[in-house]
Parts: C-alpha cells; sequence; structure tokens
C-alpha cells in the first residue's frame, strides 16, 4: 500500500486504523500561528558559484496570461535559481568525501549526494524501470488511485507555495499539478534539486507534459538547509501559504531522529510566518525477500548505481584518489537491517589501500566497509512518532494495495 499524508496547522483530519500502509501522508501543525513556511532538497553540486538568496523578479509577469508568462518564465535564465549558501556549503562535496572517507573503520562514509549527479540520475532511472523496484510503481499507482482526492486536499488548503524536494526527473509531479490546477488556484511551483542540469532537464519535460493554467513553474538549485534559508528570507515566498511535498520514501533515507529533526526544522525557522503542510510518500513494506529484490535487482541496476559513487567521487577528488576510488577495489554490499527495518548499502575495500590527498591521509582495511545510502521502512506508527516529536500531526492518509508504503 501507499500512504499520502499531509500536515499543518489545522490538526488531524482522519488517520486510518491500519498497522501500517504505503503511501501518503496529510499532516498540519498543530500550532495555530499564522506564518510563512520553508523547504529543503539534495542531490550533487556542478561546481557553480552560489549567488541569490532572494528570487529577482521577473518583469512583464502582469501583462501575460497564464501560459504565455510559462513560456516567458521557462525560457528566462531565472526559471533556475541559484541558492546554494556562499559559506560552508554541504555542496562541498570535495571537503565531504574527504570528511567520509577519513573516519575511524566502522564509520566511513561517502556522501550519498554523489549519486544525484546528471549521470548519477540517469543510472537511478534504470532502477525505475525495472519491475522489481515497487515503490515507484506502487507509488504511482496510489497517485493514479488517488490524484483527485490529493490534489483536492492540497488545493483546499489554499497553498500559494508548492516546493517539492529532490524533485528528480518530475514524472510523478506531472499528476499531482494537473490535479491541483483543476481546482483554480494559483500557485507557484518550485522544484529543488542539486543537479543544475537535471532541474532544466526535467522542467522542461514537466511544462512539455502539461498545460497548467494556474501554476507557474520555477526551480531551485541547492539543499534541504538552502532551501529552508530561502524560504525564511525570499521576498517572493513570504507570507505565502507553502504545502512541501517529498515523494519517493526519500524521507527515510535518514534515520527515524535525522527525519524528525528535519521536519522540525521546516517550522522552526518559520517567526512570523504561516506554517507548512507536508505532503510525503512513505514506504512501509517490511517483506524482507521484496524489498532484497527492490534494492538489489536481478539485473545489475542498483549495484551499477552504487559503483557510480566512486567515479562521482574520483570527479571531485581528482588523480590522487584514483587508486583509492579504482571500481575495481571495491565490492557492493548491502542487505535488510530487520532490528531497524532499514535496506542498507555499502561498498567493501577488496583490497588494503593507503593515500594521501592534499593533507589527508585515508588507510582502509581490506574488507572495511564504507556506508554509501540507506532506506528506512516505516509503518504508520513509525511516521506518528517521528511526526509527534515535533508537535505535528497527520491528517490524512491515502492507501494503497499492494504493499505498505505510508
Amino acid at each position: 500500500m501507499t500512504t499520502l499524508t499531509q500536515i499543518n496547522q489545522h490538526g488531524v483530519l482522519g488517520i486510518p486504523s491500519q498497522k501500517s500502509c504505503n503511501g501518503f501522508i496529510d499532516s498540519y501543525h498543530k500550532s495555530p500561528i499564522v506564518t510563512t513556511r520553508e523547504i529543503y532538497t539534495h542531490r550533487s553540486s556542478n561546481g557553480h558559484e552560489a549567488q541569490l538568496l532572494e528570487t529577482p523578479v521577473i518583469t512583464g509577469e502582469a501583462h501575460l496570461d497564464s501560459q504565455s508568462f510559462q513560456k516567458a518564465l521557462l525560457a528566462s535564465d531565472q526559471r533556475v535559481l541559484d541558492i546554494r549558501s556562499k559559506g560552508s556549503c554541504p555542496l562541498d562535496l570535495h571537503a565531504k568525501t574527504l570528511e567520509g572517507l577519513s573516519q575511524p573503520s566502522g564509520s566511513k562514509f561517502l556522501p550519498s549526494l554523489l549519486l544525484w549527479d546528471n549521470k548519477g540520475q540517469g543510472l537511478y532511472g534504470d532502477i525505475l524501470e525495472t519491475k522489481h523496484y515497487y515503490p515507484y510503481r506502487v507509488e504511482n499507482e496510489l497517485l493514479e488511485q488517488q490524484i483527485h482526492d490529493i490534489g483536492k486536499k492540497v488545493a483546499s488548503t489554499g497553498c500559494e507555495v508548492l516546493l517539492e524536494l529532490g524533485a528528480g526527473n518530475m514524472q510523478k509531479t506531472t499528476l499531482l499539478l494537473n490535479a491541483i490546477d483543476a481546482h483554480g488556484i494559483q500557485l507557484t511551483y518550485y522544484a529543488l534539486d542539486v543537479d543544475h542540469a537535471e532541474l532544466e532537464s526535467s522542467l522542461s519535460g514537466l511544462e512539455a507534459r502539461t498545460n497548467l493554467q494556474n501554476i507557474k513553474l520555477r526551480g531551485l538549485l541547492g539543499t534541504y538547509e538552502d532551501g529552508a534559508n530561502w524560504l525564511s528570507t525570499a521576498q517572493e515566498v513570504r507570507n505565502k501559504r507553502k504545502t512541501l511535498v517529498w515523494l519517493g520514501n526519500s524521507i527515510a533515507n535518514f534515520t527515524p531522529h535525522e527525519a524528525s529533526e528535519l521536519l522540525g526544522s521546516f517550522t522552526k525557522l518559520q517567526a512570523g510566518q504561516s506554517l507548512p503542510g507536508f505532503v510525503l510518500g512513505i514506504d512501509g513494506c517490511q517483506d524482507k525477500s521484496m524489498i532484497e529484490c527492490a534494492y538489489d535487482t536481478p539485473g545489475g541496476q542498483s549495484r551499477r548505481w552504487i559503483k557510480y559513487i566512486l567515479e562521482a567521487a574520483r570527479n571531485h577528488l581528482g588523480p590522487e584518489a584514483a587508486e583509492l576510488l579504482d571500481d575495481d577495489n571495491w565490492r557492493v554490499e548491502g542487505g535488510w537491517d530487520a532490528q531497524n527495518l532499514r535496506f542498507e548499502n555499502y561498498l567493501s575495500a577488496a583490497i588494503p589501500i593507503a593515500c594521501t590527498i592534499g593533507d589527508t591521509r585515508i588507510s582502509i582495511k581490506r574488507g572495511e566497509r564504507v556506508h554509501i545510502l540507506r532506506s528506512g521502512k516505516w509503518s504508520k506508527s513509525d511516521v506518528g512518532s517521528i511526526c509527534a516529536k515535533q508537535s505535528l500531526d497527520i491528517a490524512e492518509w491515502w492507501n494503497g494495495l499492494e504493499v505498505d508504503y505510508v
């Protein structure tokens, strides 16, 4: 099953009694404070310098009809805003990669953002096309079954800003925007992602697949943290009602504690502004064989994607890392962690490796694991606990039929 959940200050609108489900969640913050909301996203940098925290106004908007303005906006240089921080930037993947490889044995990692450049997203797309990767298929089925109710629910909040975290290829976004557009509310859709080329391409594809009369399309280049800062400072969205969309079980790439803190950060930076609503897609399936087949696909697509992180890391670290990150020196490993209800992906060193990159000495033992990525599988109870820690209530669930997905 799949579930859509929405969260905002209006409280609980209705929660099903099932133990767990796959789908989307509609939740609302308990507090009645009227203020503004914020956003986050993630993936990887393509080397552009950080620029604006506020969106420049595009002249002539008031003189164009909806379709003309949409085309002008997409054609302008400002359809994708670079909101990356000028300070300590999570998209400094050179520093983050060195930090991860320098950790003590048992704690080493490579930042998963490395997987989300243009090539990495293409390899991930190969996974989505397999019959074994059930989360993508099940979530699509749920959207198709419940999209009119979901669109009505989002439209009923009167939101003026719809921000999607980790927007990716925006295929599922098409259904959601068409359903909301049918209700005639004027809003701006912002796609937050970390790869500029993919963001441009996906926005163009979204525009080509839709004929939106009431929704404008924009892109934001940055991380979750950049999105949060932008939402709290940009005049373009200040004092506007916002809904955040986070599909694909991406929230469960974090631990439950991290996910709770992340949701809380969306509301804590909202002083004097209206609180955000959230639409989340969460996988609650806990069938070990189904999960392992989805995350270690029989055709090898998953392993190719995970191993691509070595190439991406070499691109950031340069020639000094060539031997350390040589594909032949690593093996893909992973499996279901029943205790923590998540699938973990690692790379394991096939030989002992040592090298110096800049001033950083890195030593890795044979068989030592480097963590790459996790995907949690949470029940309704888990999701309720995550939200409750931030005074968030589940307002509504939309459930799929095949597997648990909240």
